[in-house]
């Protein structure tokens, strides 16, 4: 005995030898593209080893949709296009996303496409999403297949209904009634595509997606209306044409021409401000390429944080956003009508010049009916063109046909393009500004109302073939959008038919698409998680003072709010469900350009492996008790 407290070395037990891996389980609820950013980004903190050497990992992985697709399915029509260049779409974080650090490398969706099929490609075009769905369906195999033995996938094929707090746990149960305890969560849901409820007993009124819902039983003989001239009109349009057997062909002179099949509906277009989404330009940059703001600076936005509480959208923010895009514009005209010399020499003078100056040197070299007016981009419709429906049908062409040639000069040598292309440059930015309430109540709700619907008509448009089928269409006489802005419908019961009242005319239709994507208010969401996560108070709406914006509340750590103020440090949601305290979340991340997407990812899964070690730290750092030989 007298031995052996001498040399008591010799007779410590190491407990910790007696202690299995710790087992952690991880859901992700939703395994679109948010989804899959997350299982990248674990996966990559397990094989670069930031977790605890003792950590192994459960993540389960729930969505009834292929996994990695989220709504980009594979199985959709080949004319449906992604409206983002291939080249500007990637799953895989870069040495840009200012974060961790981390890197797992991948193939970009452009990438993929050169591996993946025989043709030749272009990392300048939009190619049907049925590819963007596979290369997503890909991404997923290929993370499954880099996760290291420490990390468990296990994907279940059906929708989570219900999420309650236990301790430190979260009781998670699937449609099925299936159930189990998860540790931490992620909810990455993203759109929910409902079939719109009838307004009237025997309405034929849908909401665009599901598409095969939207555009099935509709006649050659009937008239479908379209309300809206966005992205999922497009959509639509194409169901209903080339999905009909319809053929887009150019003649001779270029011009795109339009053959019908003879079972295309009627088909009227129409929309608040009286125009379809702009045309995007032909892409001229560089992957890594993006506007850095002049005006609209982080420093900036700083200065104006420090001096007011909120700010103030259209006084504050939106002065610098157009300083932005004036210098663009301008720069680029004068380097197309004058010289390349000319447009440095004014953009060293506009960088320099007081405010009240830079007006002046515009008017040396810029023509004033050609310099750049926010108001024309925001307001382009001239009283003249509403004086009749044939001025304004004429007016609207031109300005349509014009677009597409400037979407063909592209968004580098075009000044319109140029300058608008600044709006999706700048966007983390304008994040900076608008996130988790940093504007006003009023500005906020100016912001919604006013600013993205005139921003996403600008910058958030179709490609440019888009519009000339549009074009097409119309001379084709299968397509009316001469209604004007501001038009109206009602559904009228004695005849069973949708009556839409334009600025000039009064339309009758069979069946109303609503075809633009509506992301419902979470406490209207059919996404029973959602009500039942709100309805049992874990969730909460997300209010700027008075103002629901919408989406789930959230921490600026991306953990969610309960209706009582607590902060679940175990539960995260990114995207969709949080387009509220977040700005302009529904994209797709990017390469290259420290994509925001990419960085909250990181961000989250960063805080997920921080707890998961602070966790484990005593059982990791705890001196063994001296255990003594009894001999």
């Amino acid at each position: 005995m007298e031995e052996s407290l001498n040399q008591p070395n010799n007779l410590i037990i190491d407990v910790s030898k007696w202690i299995g891996p710790k087992t952690v389980d991880i859901a992700v609820i939703g395994a679109g593209a948010r989804g899959l950013s997350i299982l990248e980004r674990i996966v990559a903190f397990a094989r670069a080893k930031k977790f605890a050497p003792e950590i192994n990992v459960n993540i389960t992985i729930f969505d009834p949709n292929p996994f990695g697709a989220g709504c980009h399915l594979s199985d959709q029509a080949e004319h449906l296009l992604v409206n983002t260049i291939a080249s500007q779409i990637t799953i895989f974080a870069d040495h840009t996303v200012q974060g961790s650090g981390l890197i797992l490398h991948g193939p970009s969706f452009y990438e993929w496409l050169c591996d993946h099929t025989s043709s030749l490609h272009d990392p300048n075009s939009y190619y049907p999403r049925k590819l963007l769905g596979e290369y997503l369906e890909w991404s997923f195999r290929y993370l499954c297949s880099l996760a290291p033995d420490t990390v468990n996938i296990k994907p279940v094929s059906h929708r989570v209904i219900s999420a309650t707090p236990s301790l430190k746990t979260w009781y998670i149960k699937t449609e099925t009634g299936e159930t189990s305890y998860q540790n931490y969560v992620f909810l990455t849901t993203g759109h929910e595509h409902e079939i719109l409820r009838k307004d009237a007993a025997n309405s034929r009124l849908f909401s665009a997606y599901p598409l095969h819902i939207s555009t099935s039983g509709i006649e050659s003989h009937e008239t479908v209306a379209l309300e809206g001239m966005g992205l999922s009109t497009c959509d639509v349009l194409s169901m209903l044409t080339i999905g009909r057997g319809g053929k887009f062909s150019r003649n001779q002179q270029g011009v795109l021409c339009y053959q019908p099949s003879q079972t295309e509906p009627k088909i009227i277009a129409f929309s608040r401000s009286g125009l379809p989404l702009s045309a995007r330009a032909s892409n001229q940059k560089e992957v890594r390429e993006q506007y850095k703001a002049n005006f609209l600076t982080r420093q900036a936005i700083n200065e104006l944080k420090n001096k007011y509480q909120k700010l103030d959208f259209a006084k504050q923010i939106l002065p610098l956003l157009l300083n932005d895009m004036e210098f663009v514009y301008s720069k680029t005209y004068i380097q197309k009508y004058h010289s390349y010399i000319a447009a440095n020499i004014f953009a060293n003078a506009y960088l320099t010049v007081p405010a009240n100056e830079r007006k002046s040197l515009i008017f040396d070299y810029i023509p004033p009916q050609h310099q750049f007016y926010w108001d024309n981009l925001a307001n382009p419709i001239p009283l003249t063109a509403l004086e009749s429906k044939a001025q304004f049908k004429q007016w609207l062409n031109n300005y349509l046909y014009t677009d597409v040639v400037n979407a063909n000069e592209g968004n580098v040598l075009n000044p319109l393009k140029a300058a608008c292309d600044i709006l999706r440059d700048v966007r983390d930015n304008l994040r900076y500004a608008i996130d988790f309430a940093g504007l006003t109540e009023s500005s906020h709700r100016w912001l919604m109302t006013a600013f993205i619907p005139t921003m996403n008509r600008l910058a958030v448009g179709p490609p440019k073939i888009r519009i000339e089928e549009m074009l097409a269409l119309q001379k084709a006489g299968i397509l009316k959008m001469d209604l004007g802005p501001q038009p109206e419908w009602e559904f009228d019961k004695t005849s069973n038919l949708f009556v839409i009242q334009g600025k000039f005319e009064t339309l009758e239709a069979e069946v109303l698409i609503r075809s633009r994507i509506d992301i419902p208010s979470p406490q209207q969401s059919s996404n029973l998680l959602l009500q039942q996560m709100i309805a049992d108070g874990f969730a909460r709406p997300f209010f700027n003072n008075q103002f629901h914006p919408n989406g789930l509340d959230i921490s600026q750590d991306f953990n969610m709010i309960s209706k009582e103020n607590h902060v679940y440090k175990n539960i995260w949601a990114l995207g969709t469900p949080i387009e509220g305290p977040k700005f302009y979340t529904f994209i797709l991340p990017r390469p290259f350009v420290n994509s925001t997407a990419l960085l909250d990812a990181d961000r989250v899964v960063q805080s997920l492996v921080n707890q998961i070690n602070a966790e484990s730290a005593p059982i990791q750092n705890q001196q063994p008790e001296k255990v003594y030989d009894s001999k």
